[in-house]
């Protein structure tokens, strides 16, 4: 019975020494290794273009004279248009057949206020579908708010005495042609199946990163810029490790962001 028990306790203790062996050898990814991981963060500038804001301001119909127009442009798709006045108590013709662009017609009176010239134009431009821009009107001002980002060439008072003011100058995206290295950029580092950032490192000068002593497993580096065509989006740019063996040296080359 006391061969029995010494016989089990050897055992045991055997499996013991195993089992902790077997878990020093088998570690986890993460700190306490001789292996490392580095690479480089290049990034491109993205700056985002600008809607064009334009507002015309009325005058009363006492101002205005048969024949009078102004000048809108990229109104609808790439066209151009003028838009123009006509009083009924002329026979001329009113319209000045404007080379190149559409016309569209206004009929006032000369007893007619700013607002009701302001609101006469505003319908009349309303009549027109697919309009590159979004209208409000706000007593004898009218907003014009292009949709599209892009530089608009500006509205013309014409031959009225409408005033004209270019609210916001409109810019088309810009993305530069030129990678630049991306100095004292945060990387980040998870270790195994972990979600959440394990480690981090900034970049030096030259936009290079290191994590060093590392054991042998998976692992994501990763950095955080911004999305192309987006404004304040952040983007995450990625790329999975293995490391298989101890002393490995593991290049992941570059990462590319937009800035």
């Amino acid at each position: 019975m006391k061969k029995s028990l010494k016989t089990i306790n050897v055992t045991l203790l055997l499996l013991g020494i195993l089992f902790i062996t077997f878990s020093c050898v088998k570690k986890n990814p993460g700190p306490g290794g001789t292996s490392v991981i580095k690479g480089k963060i290049i990034g491109q500038e993205f700056i985002p273009g600008e809607v064009e804001i334009q507002q015309l301001i009325f005058t009363g119909g006492g101002q205005l004279e048969h024949g009078d127009y102004f000048l809108l442009n990229k109104v609808s798709n790439n066209d151009n248009y003028y838009i123009y006045f006509k009083n009924p108590n002329w026979i001329s013709a009113a319209d000045p057949g404007l080379a190149g662009r559409i016309g569209l017609e206004v009929v006032f009176n000369y007893s007619d206020s700013n607002l009701e010239i302001a609101q006469a134009v505003k319908n009349k431009l309303a009549t027109i579908s697919l309009l590159n821009f979004n209208m409000t009107l706000s007593q004898d001002i009218l907003t014009l708010v292009y949709k599209q980002v892009n530089d608009i060439a500006d509205l013309d008072n014409g031959t009225t005495n409408f005033a004209t003011d270019v609210a916001n100058q409109g810019s088309p995206n810009f993305l530069s042609t030129t990678l630049v290295p991306m100095a004292e950029k945060r990387v980040y580092i998870c270790y195994g199946d972990q979600t959440n950032p394990s480690d981090d490192v900034r970049t030096n000068s030259n936009g290079e990163f290191i994590f060093e002593n590392l054991q042998v497993g998976n692992y994501k580096v990763y950095v955080v810029g911004d999305q192309a065509n987006s404004s304040n989006m952040p983007e995450e740019v990625s790329q999975n490790v293995l490391i298989e063996v101890k002393e490995s040296i593991k290049d992941i080359g570059q990462l590319q962001i937009y800035f």
